[in-house]
């Protein structure tokens, strides 16, 4: 094995039994840190004590499920856990510890109980490894493990023109769909509007597919329903009312290449039937047209609501659901889950607005008049960045604290999509001002523009902070049924309600929090209600998945 790096990988290793240590211990590319004269840290505390002094010592943490530790010693679960249940998934309270103080730390866990239920803990362990061992620990795995968290850990922040940053679930994100576009399955992207499923597809998966093809990308929320499927399959002249030539369509467009179809779940019952069928023959049949074209594509369809609540809604085929294989589906998260990343993100996108020909033109025009080159970017410049002088490669945008504050603490419900229209906005009048004093004979020497923090908050203020999606709405059906008392009666009502929300929000505590508090950090108080209400979130997902 080797590093990404030069030199052994350096593990931390989180566990209270020895097993793991003496395995690791004999691999000659791992290196083990010694944590008070120990190979190992036996415990949350003394793991999380150690980090505090020695974060840049360490490229991976191998990091254990249960332990069997002093109740003094154990991190807390959640406020309704029992001991005995903080000691089975003390390895979950301890990674989100490490999630929130590290988030760029890449972590493996580790078990020896292949029958352990990580399903309790579904949220904080997503985008972690999780390796089963049953009986004698695998070298190889172990080996293959660390080495993929570190390799993915250390890939670049910005790719191929995607700005993955160090949020743990887009690193996830990443790693599947470098495997996904080797493949020949279809992909399924979900999430939320303005997230950038269209650009991961053309600039990450259509790239990495190694397709000779075109790029071929479909909007179906904009096509009208009597097109859809001379759009999508050709047409001959005259097959349709006002078909005046033959037409190809998307799929024979994109023929040894990519297509993309977003939201996919405008698609109408009886095109998604037809749709069916090119996918499982490979072949499409154009309107008016006798013989059937074959086609070879990757298809990547996306959609803004999970299409398993329109299969139960009776709105998507399922046997179409089943053919786009499930299995392959990757959720975008939406881009308030990426707080850590929103300074490099505003900075990339303010730098990438520069290249638009109206920004462009004033960028020239105020870096003459500071005796800068014509061709400089542009380039945002926030926190202890600003105490320093300009440097005058860069034609720069000091944007003060307190904007910087507001900004981060906007939920950006419209997403990158939002992101980038304000930062092309804070752009666009920070320059245009600057253009008109220069025009009127004031003389700017400084390299360096602040952003009004006025600008900041009125067009924050200008966009609706709350989160609205096509498709299915937020309402929920219950039952009323006569109940001895008012209070029985209400938690009957409320147990549909939570249950429902936990099916809608695929077991996601934090997306509840998120919908009922506003505020996705409250996923403990969730779990406690469920747990009050006398709902198992273990039995609430394995009724979704049954």
């Amino acid at each position: 094995m080797t590093s990404p790096q030069s030199g052994p990988v350096r593990v931390l290793l989180v566990d209270d039994g020895t097993l793991y240590a003496q395995t690791l211990a004999s691999m000659a590319a791992v290196r083990l840190v010694e944590v008070n004269g120990e190979l190992r840290a036996t415990d949350g505390l003394q793991a999380l004590e150690w980090l505090e002094r020695s974060r840049d010592r360490v490229d991976v943490v191998l990091l254990d499920i249960q332990f069997d530790v002093a109740e003094n010693r154990l991190l807390q679960l959640d406020a309704a856990a029992s001991p005995r249940k903080t000691r089975r998934f003390q390895g979950v309270a301890i990674l989100r510890e490490i999630r929130q103080r590290w988030p760029d730390l890449p972590v493996v866990l580790l078990t020896e109980l292949q029958d352990l239920s990580l399903a309790e803990a579904a949220a904080d362990v997503s985008a972690t490894p999780v390796t089963y061992f049953a009986g004698a620990i695998d070298a190889d795995t172990l080996r293959i493990r660390i080495w993929s968290a570190h390799a993915e850990a250390t890939q670049p922040l910005e790719d191929e023109g995607v700005i993955w940053g160090r949020d743990p679930a887009m690193r996830a994100l990443r790693h599947r769909l470098a495997v996904l576009a080797r493949g020949g399955l279809p992909i399924v992207m979900e999430g939320e509007t303005g997230t950038g499923k269209s650009h991961l597809a053309r600039a990450f998966v259509h790239r990495n597919s190694g397709r000779r093809g075109a790029f071929v990308a479909v909007d179906l929320a904009t096509l009208p329903t009597e097109l859809v499927p001379a759009h999508l399959f050709g047409a001959l002249r005259g097959s349709y009312t006002g078909s005046v030539a033959d037409r190809k369509g998307a799929f024979e467009a994109a023929h040894h290449g990519t297509l993309f179809l977003d939201e996919i779940q405008n698609v109408p019952l009886d095109v998604q039937k037809q749709l069916l069928r090119v996918l499982q023959e490979g072949r499409v049949q154009p309107l008016g047209a006798v013989a059937e074209t074959a086609v070879d594509v990757k298809l990547v369809v996306a959609a803004n609501v999970p299409l398993s609540e329109l299969v139960a809604a009776g709105k998507f085929r399922r046997d179409l659901y089943m053919r786009l294989s499930p299995a392959t589906r990757v959720t975008v998260p939406p881009l308030r889950d990426r707080r850590p990343d929103y300074p490099l993100l505003l900075r990339q996108l303010t730098a990438a607005c520069a290249e638009r020909p109206a920004v462009r033109a004033l960028v020239v025009e105020v870096a003459r008049a500071m005796g800068l080159r014509r061709d400089v970017g542009l380039q945002l410049v926030v926190g202890a960045d600003l105490r320093q002088p300009p440097r005058g490669d860069a034609l720069e945008l000091g944007l003060p604290d307190m904007a910087w504050r507001a900004i981060a603490r906007h939920p950006f419900a419209g997403n990158l999509r939002e992101m980038a229209m304000l930062a092309e906005n804070l752009a666009s009048f920070t320059l245009f001002s600057a253009a008109e004093a220069v025009r009127a004979g004031v003389a700017l020497h400084h390299g360096r523009l602040q952003v009004d923090g006025g600008l900041v908050a009125e067009l924050l203020a200008s966009v609706p902070t709350t989160q609205t999606t096509t498709g299915v709405g937020p309402r929920i059906e219950v039952k009323i049924a006569a109940a001895q008392t008012l209070s029985q009666g209400a938690v009957a009502v409320e147990r549909q309600v939570m249950e429902q929300l936990f099916s809608r929000c695929r077991g996601d505590l934090g997306a509840m929090a998120e919908l009922l508090l506003g505020d996705r950090g409250r996923a403990r108080a969730v779990q406690l209600r469920l747990n009050q209400l006398g709902l198992s979130v273990r039995d609430l997902r394995a009724g979704d998945e049954s």
